[in-house]
């Protein structure tokens, strides 16, 4: 199961958007810490990446993703190898 979506379009360099809605996790604390996990997972793979706006937007069940599983999941959607 995904836990985000992503989008992208074109530009420069490579940027990150995230976005948590208050339907994922009510808790500012709680969005914020998600946000902070995706910008750390994203770091290793920015460097892979194309210049474009990569924006995630987080689904329910984003907060109960952590680390390596977070890394991977980011990875498939971005499809790096």
């Amino acid at each position: 199961m995904t836990h985000f979506s992503l989008r992208t379009s074109l530009g420069n360099e490579a940027k990150l958007i995230i976005s948590v809605s208050k339907k994922v996790a009510k808790k500012a604390v709680t969005r914020n810490l998600i946000k902070r996990r995706v910008r750390a997972a994203f770091r290793p793979l920015a460097r892979k990446l194309k210049p474009a706006t990569y924006m995630f937007i987080a689904r329910a069940g984003a907060e109960e993703v952590k680390g390596e599983a977070l890394e991977r999941e980011l990875a498939e959607l971005l499809k790096i190898g």
